[in-house]
């Protein structure tokens, strides 16, 4: 009697293990993987430097984070201006520090940025919106207003 219980006792602590894996695989949230060490900067086709992949990036990977400051739109000027991403109101400004700045622009991107606040201050995530090659250029797109503010035309 006393070997059937202790077998019945492995087959349900077992049993147990295995549902308790299988429902945490399955129910757990699906987060992009953060592609580490993956962006090169080097001279671009486009303008001055860009950002380059260093290795395939697949859809939906972080590319980076990028801890940002923010600061009014009057701490911003001069060539600084052409860097910075729109911040939390009209007049706030985002100044990306790691090599966010250094991201060219395309109508057709393959990676976009959201904003994100944590603990120590917001960053900018850039993320892949499509498989990436290793040595191909990243770009996102800057939008109308970045264009339009500078009297340009998005090209």
């Amino acid at each position: 009697m006393i070997p059937n219980l202790l077998l019945e006792t492995i087959i349900i602590f077992a049993t147990g293990l295995v549902a308790g894996v299988l429902v945490t695989v399955l129910l757990r949230k699906k987060t992009p993987r953060v592609s580490r060490d993956a962006v090169r900067i080097d001279a671009s086709r486009v303008a001055g430097r860009g950002a380059f992949a260093l290795k395939p990036i697949r859809e939906g990977d972080i590319v980076e984070r990028c801890p940002a400051l923010e600061v009014t739109d009057k701490d911003i000027g001069g060539e600084l201006l052409n860097y910075v991403f729109y911040g939390s109101a009209e007049n706030r400004r985002l100044v990306a520090m790691g090599y966010g700045m250094l991201f060219n622009h395309s109508p057709q991107p393959n990676v976009a940025y959201y904003r994100e606040d944590g603990p120590t201050g917001a960053e900018l995530i850039i993320y892949a919106l499509r498989d990436i090659r290793k040595g191909e250029e990243l770009y996102y797109n800057y939008g109308d207003d970045w264009w339009t503010t500078r009297g340009e035309k998005c090209e």
